[in-house]
């Protein structure tokens, strides 16, 4: 609980959490003899990590969405199923999508989202008046309100009434420990400093990057021969993926929208004047770059979408599948080798999908400089911007961790040349903005 609420208070991201889940995570030594063994390998550390992180962020955001809907009784009558349908879904799980039932239905005690480690399901909550509409149905439980076959182990309980004893027993034992500073003002030093000496354990000392000396690895020269054989392996590769991504945003309900062609070419101004600052919302910087690719290739694309279609094309499986035919991919745990790593496939005069820590942009490179692309600018006017190692920690997030985890970059031009990629753009497409 008190990891959790340190991640939510202080808007603590994924690698943030990273970065601490070692020290977190040692407590687990004494039950498990093979911990130590198991952290030494890279894939297992950014694994459960990423799980525990999710989840914890998952289960906080059910919590405060039951809190809100319990405090108006009288306007949220009923509650919704919501399966992100990804191929990672359970297929228990997905049955149970769109069941729509009176949120006082024992079949929510429970069944209530997330329900195992790795669930994305979500509780929506559905007003009287959306009802009356016919806009949502009720609908028959899939289940028996016992019958927990198909949850996680432990993960059989109302979230909202876990939230409410919690919040209960938090509230008493804050009185309690006021009481005691109260009658005890050493005591609230003693605590003050611990905290402080807690919050200051990491020495990670972070390298230094200079971007401007990373030298382009130079590709062995093909022959004309091996250079259509080597595109024709890649483009068969290409509609492979995107077309597992496209039944996988379908199986999910997301909704898609044909790209028209682009009545005439746009320049690189206009096409950023026309998505930037439009969507300012985290996690829609992955689709905001695919939206920009889309307009480059020539087709008028919009990218203002939430929910379902960004979770989609922000989720690393997704940006993966990507990288497999035409693009890079970088594990390590530290994120500044991994961002050189992929730097150095960076030829000039080309634009590429980058994405590093916990952002995605358009990078390209003007001689030694590396420039990315804001599309979410506040103070500063969107466009290409300089890309350097301050660049990285601040706007990407880009840092050092204890567990491994994957950066991306995708040669933009390589995506060109798939008559799949119109559809696939489809299903972030926004219509009438």
């Amino acid at each position: 609980m008190m990891h959790r609420d340190k991640a939510i208070e202080k808007g603590e991201s994924l690698q943030d959490f990273r970065n601490r889940f070692y020290q977190i995570a040692s407590k687990w030594r004494e039950s498990d003899p093979s911990f130590d063994e198991k952290m030494k390998k890279p894939k297992y550390g950014a694994w459960r990590s990423k799980v525990i992180y999710q989840t914890n962020m998952l289960t906080a955001a059910a919590a405060a969405q039951e809190r809100q809907a319990r405090e108006m009784p009288e306007v949220f009558t009923h509650a919704k199923y919501i399966c992100m349908m990804m191929p990672t879904s359970r297929d228990e799980h997905k049955a149970w999508n769109g069941t729509v039932l009176p949120i006082n239905d024992p079949w929510w005690e429970k069944h209530s989202p997330p329900n195992g480690f790795g669930c994305l399901c979500e509780k929506e909550f559905i007003s009287k008046y959306e009802i009356r509409a016919g806009l949502e149905k009720v609908t028959k439980a899939p289940t028996t309100a016992n019958d927990t076959t198909n949850i996680g182990e432990n993960w059989d309980y109302s979230i909202g009434d876990a939230d409410a004893e919690n919040r209960r027993i938090r509230n008493q034992l804050e009185e309690k420990e006021e009481k005691l500073f109260r009658n005890y003002p050493e005591a609230r030093k003693a605590a003050s400093e611990a905290n402080a000496k807690a919050e200051n354990q990491d020495t990670t000392v972070e390298p230094e990057l200079d971007l401007s000396k990373i030298k382009t690895i130079k590709t062995k020269p093909l022959s004309r021969a091996e250079a259509v054989r080597e595109r024709r392996a890649e483009r068969i590769e290409r509609n492979k993926e995107f077309k597992q991504i496209i039944q996988s945003a379908r199986e999910k309900g997301i909704k898609f929208i044909e790209a028209k062609k682009l009545r005439k070419p746009l320049t690189e101004e206009q096409i950023i004047n026309k998505l930037g600052k439009k969507d300012p919302t985290p996690g829609a910087c992955s689709s905001q770059a695919l939206a920009y690719i889309a307009n480059k290739f020539g087709f008028d694309v919009k990218d203002y979408r939430g929910r379902q279609s960004r979770t989609f094309f922000g989720d690393d499986s997704v940006i993966k599948s990507f990288t497999k035919s035409g693009g890079f991919a970088a594990t390590g745990n530290n994120g500044f080798e991994n961002a050189e790593t992929l730097l150095k496939h960076v030829e000039s005069g080309k634009e590429y999908y980058f994405r590093s820590g916990e952002h995605a942009a358009i990078i390209r490179r003007k001689n030694n400089t590396f420039e990315f692309l804001e599309l979410q600018g506040k103070k500063k006017a969107d466009g290409f911007l300089i890309l350097d190692q301050s660049v990285l920690k601040k706007r990407f997030g880009t840092n050092i961790s204890k567990t491994e985890w994957f950066d991306y970059l995708i040669d933009i031009e390589k995506l060109k040349d798939s008559p799949k990629f119109r559809e696939l753009i489809g299903f972030f497409n926004t219509k009438g903005m």
